[in-house]
Parts: C-alpha cells; structure tokens; sequence
C-alpha cells in the first residue's frame, strides 16, 4: 500500500456491501446448506440431493467444517477489501473463532433450556438456541480478528458490534416469518426456511458491520505507522 493510499480514508459505502456480500455467499449460504438442500428436495427431488443430506444428517461436524472451509475464500476477500495483506492470519482467525464457538456451552442453549425448563414453548426454546450459535460464532470471531490485529479495543469492538448486529438480524428475521404465519414448532419446515433465511441474513449484516469495523482499524493501524516512520525522517 502506498503513502497516498494510506492518508486516504477507505470508501466505507464500498467496504460494506462488498462484506456483505462476501459474507452472505461464503459464510451465510455454507453455514445453512444442509437446511437449504433440505428446501430444494421439497421442489425437486434428487437421488444425489438425498444422499447429501442423509450424509450431512448423520456426520454433523460435517457442517462445520465446509463452514471451516468456506471461511478461508471469506478471509481472502476480506484481506482484499480492507487491505491486509497476511490474509491467512484471518483465515486463521475465523477457523478459531468458529469452532470455539461450537464447541462452548453457547452452542448448546436449546438443550441446556430443555433441562431447566422443558416446558418452554418450541420456538422460543429455538430462539435461544440460535441467539446463542450466533451470538457466540460473531463474539468469538470479532475477538479473534482483534488479536490477529494485536488490539484489546479491537477485540472488544468487532465481537461486540458484530454479534449485536447478527442477532439482531436474526430476530428480525424470526419476527418477520412469525407474521407471516411461519413459526418453528408448526410443522411445514418452518424450522429450516427460518433458519436457513436468519443464517442468510445475518452473516449479511454481520459481514457488513465487520468489513467496515476491520478496514477500519487495519486503516488507523497503518497510518499512525506511516506517521511514525514519517516523524522518524
């Protein structure tokens, strides 16, 4: 990156959408694939469709780790639009963060609301399930992403600001389906149509709130570099 380039504050309008975009094709769409095979089994049945999912069915870490996979052209092109060159170091970043979030208690809030309180409604038993799977991958991937940026406020920052703007979403979404009559727990696969659209949704405007968030501070990283070293002359 050049002088000129660095004393230029990025286009944020550009950073947003192609996060957004990013996100919602390399994150989004992987995470909810086996819901989504599941919705276009209902148009057109396929003998190799049905062996994807009875596939996915039975070998569950499966999901997470195409999610895994599918994650590093996601930290390819977020390098490329904020501009950090050392693109695997988010790949790693993002590999961590998600599977630290599948494998804590968070990922595990519809069961552990089932052992206190098994009376709880279906869909809002699944609410705190999916509050929780992605509140926590968004925590812990914008926690991540601050370290490989050697920055506590970072840290805070993007976990903070990513995981609110997801969940957010993703309530919006489930809010969106109940008025239209669709409600997890009613049968008609209302399950994977809401969780594969809140799973779009959010890595969407998660994406989006975290592009601009890490273009940000890899900006503000190198241009109190640039003025070091130009003190330094």
């Amino acid at each position: 990156m050049t002088t000129t380039e660095v004393k230029k504050s990025p286009n944020y309008f550009r950073v947003a959408w192609q996060g957004a975009l990013a996100a919602g094709l390399c994150l989004g769409l992987p995470a909810g694939l086996l819901l989504w095979l599941i919705l276009f089994r209902r148009i057109n049945h396929s003998v190799f469709v049905e062996l994807l999912i009875n596939f996915l069915q039975a070998n569950g870490l499966f999901s997470i780790y195409i999610l895994v996979v599918s994650s590093i052209l996601w930290s390819y092109l977020l390098g490329r639009i904020s501009g950090y060159r050392p693109w695997w170091r988010i790949a790693v970043a993002s590999a961590v963060g998600i599977l630290a979030a599948w494998f804590s208690p968070l990922s595990n809030i519809d069961g552990i609301l089932y052992e206190y309180r098994p009376t709880l409604p279906v869909h809002l038993n699944y609410i705190g399930s999916m509050i929780g799977l992605i509140g926590s991958v968004t925590l812990f991937v914008g926690l991540a992403y601050g370290l490989i940026l050697r920055s506590a406020k970072a840290a805070l920052a993007l976990g903070l600001t990513t995981s609110f703007v997801s969940v957010l979403s993703l309530l919006l979404t489930i809010w969106v389906f109940d008025t239209l009559g669709v409600r997890v727990g009613m049968g008609n696969l209302a399950m994977p149509r809401v969780t594969a659209a809140g799973l779009l949704t959010s890595a969407i405007m998660g994406g989006m709130v975290l592009g601009v968030g890490f273009s940000r501070f890899v900006w503000k990283e190198r241009s109190q570099s640039l003025s070091q070293v130009q003190e330094g002359d």
